[in-house]
């Protein structure tokens, strides 16, 4: 009997053996076959994907069979809190706005929160800034403040917004969403002088500018994604190597590229330093170049552009793709493109050239920057990228032009090109701003309002002529004397007075300034004023930077406001809605109406995945 139990259970161990052994067979042959299937699937869609490739009348711009994403301008918002207020804020309503502010408050550890909110020296203000697709974590942005409509405060002069997180605001499906921290924002508020916003007389005490008060806490992301016909990595691959051959820079001695494919569908596209500061054109180009070419194709595109090039319908296209080859011969086409009659043709043959560093485009921006103010802020740019020895004599002779914008926006661009230019190296006036003196036959003051606090003076000195007592900001005096001097002084908060005799002419004052504790705000209001009631000796310029907006009429004006830049937007034709924000700068376009409108549909527009961006009454 025990012999006969243990033969059956050696029968069984064998059969469950067996059983075991061809099931793990079976398995490896499954998946053999399924590895196998995969592979050849593979194969034919390697094969199916070249061969239509292989197609002489298949697309040859990545632009034509993929759209990019991620240009438009990001809109961040948040509600802050102004301090140090002399006795000029106010109370919040009972509003979501109220519940926001106390929960931010108690998050801070602030104690008695209803009372801070409530006190005469605080305000409850909107806090918005604007980022551009090619702005990078840790650069600093400006930021745009407006007292809420729940707060009855009065004057946000003298004050000074406490730390703020601002969030990306969105409605998706009918529900409220926002990001995690975009920015963080704080400073000293300088109240938007009238001088600055389009059709205003007088000082809007509740709205202002921080300069350069964000810092950026996220780097926007832009990508290209293929239409699906095309979306595989054999085409991927074909598009990252011609981008990354065309495009490439240098970072701490090594070589870094700017397209990585993430997937079958997804080209990612780092920002290169180049095109920072049109990262529109610089989309326009890349979706402009050929991929998965030979040589003999790129020429005969070649030939092609040198055609559209003389039409001016299309020679925008033609110059982006030109510049996209980047060769001797397309840059000789595009110098060909200078000599056209027609100013268009002229403008982006140029434009393109100087972005491969060409000298012969510079006559033709520098005569652009002078006498056509639609093309003048592009062609500024185009000055300032263009690393020939050329561009940078063209913009010290532009700092002498009569025009007030021509000649700061001169300044400008030099600074991009070279901040340590000794030509445009400001002397520090205390911590307050910096003082830059350009030598110049044509006198000017010009105040910056934007990205950098400085005064800079063209020409000699320039008097005050005080005629009374002068009060530029509620708590500073200037008091002319009896000896030709002024008496300057100003009232701290503590309610200690601190004073300072200085000469009566800009720079004295100007050095003062710290003497006394004084603030940019106190130094731009009193310029702004002293111009308005002719007590300066020379005229003074607030933030006289090319404006944007404005449009090449081909019938004859040439300055003509518009919501939309046209041909000239300089947008990606392929993202149709996607809307782009036209500005060259965010102030500029904060105080237009039209302009309002223009960042207004911008911070609205959104990728396929979003909705539009919901206001601050959430909050």
């Amino acid at each position: 009997m025990k012999s006969n139990a243990q033969s059956r259970s050696r029968r069984l161990r064998v059969t469950c053996s067996l059983v075991a052994t061809l099931l793990v067979l079976s398995s490896l042959g499954c998946q053999s076959w399924m590895q196998r299937n995969r592979k050849e699937q593979y194969e034919i869609d390697i094969e199916l994907i070249k061969e239509k490739m292989r197609d002489p009348d298949r697309p040859r711009l990545i632009g034509e069979v993929a759209r990019a994403s991620g240009l438009h301008t990001r809109r961040y918002d948040s509600l802050g809190l102004i301090s140090n207020l002399p006795g000029t804020g106010g109370i919040v309503r009972p509003s979501n706005q109220r519940e926001f502010m106390l929960e931010e408050l108690r998050r801070h550890d602030v104690l008695n929160p209803q009372e801070v909110l409530d006190s005469p020296s605080t305000a409850t203000v909107k806090v918005r800034l604007f980022a551009n697709p090619c702005d990078q974590k840790g650069d600093r942005l400006d930021v745009l403040i407006e007292c809420s409509d729940e707060c009855n405060a009065t004057d946000l002069r003298e004050g000074v917004l406490m730390p703020a997180s601002l969030r990306e605001y969105s409605n998706i499906e009918g529900k409220n969403r926002s990001t995690n921290e975009k920015a963080l924002a704080s400073g000293d508020l300088i109240v938007i002088p009238p001088s600055v916003i389009e059709g205003s007389t007088e000082v809007d005490p509740l709205r202002a500018v921080i300069i350069g008060g964000a810092k950026l806490l996220d780097t926007p992301k832009m990508a290209i994604y293929l239409a699906n016909e095309y979306q595989h990595v054999f085409v991927i691959r074909a598009m990252e190597k011609a981008i990354n051959r065309r495009f490439f820079y240098q970072n701490a001695g090594k070589q870094k590229v700017v397209a990585a494919g993430k997937n079958d569908r997804e080209i990612m596209i780092e920002p290169l330093p180049k095109y920072k500061l049109d990262p529109l054109h610089y989309m326009s180009t890349i979706l402009s170049m050929g991929f998965h070419e030979n040589d003999e194709q790129v020429a005969e595109r070649l030939e092609g552009c040198r055609g559209l090039l003389k039409q001016r319908e299309y020679a925008r296209r033609a110059a982006c793709e030109l510049e996209a080859i980047g060769s001797k011969e397309a840059t000789a086409v595009l110098i060909e493109g200078l000599s056209n009659n027609d100013v268009e043709v002229r403008f982006h043959s140029a434009y393109s050239l100087a972005y491969m560093d060409s000298p012969e485009c510079v006559p033709v921006l520098q005569n652009m920057v002078r006498f056509e103010p639609a093309f003048r802020p592009v062609c500024l740019i185009g000055l300032a990228v263009n690393e020939c020895p050329e561009a940078r004599v063209a913009l010290e002779e532009l700092l002498q032009e009569a025009v007030p914008e021509v000649r700061y926006g001169a300044l400008w661009a030099m600074r991009q090109r070279d901040p340590r230019d000794p030509l445009i190296a400001g002397a520090n006036v205390g911590e307050v701003c910096s003082f830059v003196h350009i030598p110049s036959q044509i006198p000017l003051v010009t105040v910056s309002l934007e990205q950098t606090k400085e005064i800079v003076l063209f020409g000699s000195n320039p008097v005050i002529h005080l005629k009374k007592d002068f009060a530029p900001s509620p708590s500073m005096r200037l008091i002319p004397m009896s000896n030709g001097m002024v008496r300057m002084a100003k009232r701290l908060q503590t309610g200690e007075i601190l004073q300072a005799v200085v000469s009566s002419d800009l720079a004295s004052i100007l050095k003062g300034i710290p003497t006394i504790e004084g603030k940019y705000a106190d130094v731009v209001h009193m310029l702004d004023q002293l111009h308005a009631t002719d007590q300066i000796s020379v005229p003074v310029a607030i933030n006289p930077r090319p404006r944007a907006g404005r449009v090449y009429d081909r019938d004859g004006a040439t300055d003509i406001d518009a919501d939309s830049l046209d041909s000239l937007q300089l947008k990606n034709e392929t993202e149709t809605e996607e809307e782009t924000d036209a500005s060259w700068f965010s102030l500029s376009s904060w105080t237009s109406k039209k302009s309002e409108k223009s960042a207004r549909k911008t911070s609205e527009a959104t990728e396929s995945s979003e909705s539009s961006a919901d206001d601050e009454s959430d909050l």
